[in-house]
């Protein structure tokens, strides 16, 4: 019976602990998001209008970009973003991400592809300039559905045998995740230095990374359908404040 007590009494012991720990992290969490809102400084952004360019390769895109300064740390910035961006090439190869299907690949004559992304990034800002990098998050592609040539050796014969040495019907992979981490994806990142010549004009400076992917309208040898290539260039672009 003493046992039976004993253990009563520290369960109700452990449990008040419990609450009361909870309680302090409540408090904790919403005095610290209180104290973040008092130490808000402004929301700034702009849009910048560029384009990447590198042995026959074009990466032109339009971002519009917002920031978040705090006053504890005016230099240092946290942004998001909509970036539509393209990718025209000729003749590229592009290749599965899967070991198993090494020395596979699809041969394209020619690549044209179009996104819309949401971005995530941070930059430093001293004086008038901005020296940053973004990553697109999330996003869409669409582009001209071409034939690609399915490169591949004819041994040992797969189960796609039928589409060895011929054309199969691509497209650029509609829904993208992360392509910086995540190559079954297409999107772009940057590094970049902005310099405001004015309140009203600036122009930036950067280098692009970017990954195409198409997806193939069947299955080839080991499931894979999907097909991609990267690419990196630099990139110059105009950019212009809305509102600070």
């Amino acid at each position: 019976m003493f046992v039976f007590t004993f253990l009563y009494l520290y369960a109700s012991i452990i449990i008040k602990k419990m609450k009361i720990v909870r309680l302090a992290v409540v408090l904790f969490l919403l005095s610290t998001v209180a104290t973040y809102a008092q130490y808000t400084s402004r929301v700034t952004s702009g849009i910048d209008l560029g384009t990447g360019y590198y042995d026959k390769e074009w990466a032109p895109s339009v971002m519009y970009h917002q920031e978040l300064s705090v006053k504890a740390f005016p230099w240092f910035n946290l942004g998001w973003g909509v970036r539509t961006a393209a990718y025209y090439t000729g003749d590229k190869s592009l290749v599965p991400d899967n070991i198993q299907s090494k020395g596979d690949s699809l041969k394209f004559g020619r690549i044209t592809s179009n996104s819309l992304s949401v971005l995530l990034g941070i930059s430093l800002k001293f004086g008038n300039f901005d020296i940053g990098a973004n990553t697109d998050i999330m996003g869409i592609a669409i582009g001209v559905k071409r034939n690609a040539y399915y490169a591949k050796n004819a041994f040992p014969t797969g189960e796609s045998s039928d589409y060895y040495n011929s054309n199969v019907p691509s497209s650029p992979n509609f829904f993208n995740v992360v392509p910086l981490a995540v190559e079954k994806n297409s999107g772009q990142s940057e590094v970049f230095v902005r310099y405001w010549i004015n309140e009203r004009v600036g122009v930036k400076l950067g280098y692009v990374h970017g990954r195409q992917t198409y997806k193939t309208d069947v299955k080839l040898d080991n499931n894979q359908n999907m097909f991609s290539t990267t690419y990196d260039m630099p990139y110059v672009a105009v950019s212009f404040p809305l509102y600070n």
